[in-house]
């Protein structure tokens, strides 16, 4: 239930919302957009006045090179490590453009996948479905430990361990998998 403030407050105690709250609004914004202007040209402005010496001088910044106190989490340590891959330029195009566009429809692609394997869903996975997993696993976990090992370690030994432990963990799964399901289906296809 609405209360009406024309009964409960005298005329003199009212005042209308507009134009006195617009306003104050108004004024209230333009006072923000100021400060922000003005902290923006002020390294400018003091560099006109010859107290450029308060700015902090430093060398431009290289997107190619990241500096190592800075790193993202360990979930995106495989986007980090692919994006800092990409070319420089590649057909006209940049290479941050293409490393961003093929990560987005890398994703595209993994939520798509329960709709194209709904068709197929009753019998097991066939070989060229194994491969591009096993593919797409590997990368990902390699492409994560690249970004986060010491550039001291060659990368070929921490590719074949990445490997090796993959094949690991899936003859493991496997064999779970086959004592689970009594081997109902022959998955040596």
């Amino acid at each position: 239930m609405a209360v009406d403030y024309r009964k409960q407050y005298t005329p003199e105690q009212l005042e209308p919302f507009w134009p006195n709250e617009i306003m104050r609004m108004a004024v209230v914004t333009l006072c923000t957009l100021a400060v922000i202007t003005v902290l923006a040209v002020l390294p400018v402005i003091l560099d006109h006045w010859d107290l450029g010496h308060w700015i902090e001088e430093s060398e431009p910044a290289n997107p190619r090179a990241t500096p190592a106190h800075i790193r993202p989490e360990w979930y995106f340590l495989a986007a980090y490590q692919y994006l800092k891959l990409t070319p420089q330029e590649l057909l006209g195009i940049s290479g941050k453009t293409i490393g961003v566009l093929s990560q987005g429809l890398l994703m595209l692609a993994v939520v798509l996948v329960p709709l194209w394997a709904r068709r197929w869903s009753h019998r097991p996975p066939g070989p060229l479905h194994r491969f591009l997993v096993t593919l797409v696993i590997v990368l990902f976990v390699a492409f994560t430990l690249w970004a986060a090992w010491p550039p001291s370690v060659p990368m070929i030994f921490m590719s074949c361990l990445v490997v090796a432990l993959f094949y690991v963990l899936l003859a493991r799964e496997r064999r779970k998998i086959r004592r689970v399901l009594g081997q109902r289906w022959d998955w040596s296809r």
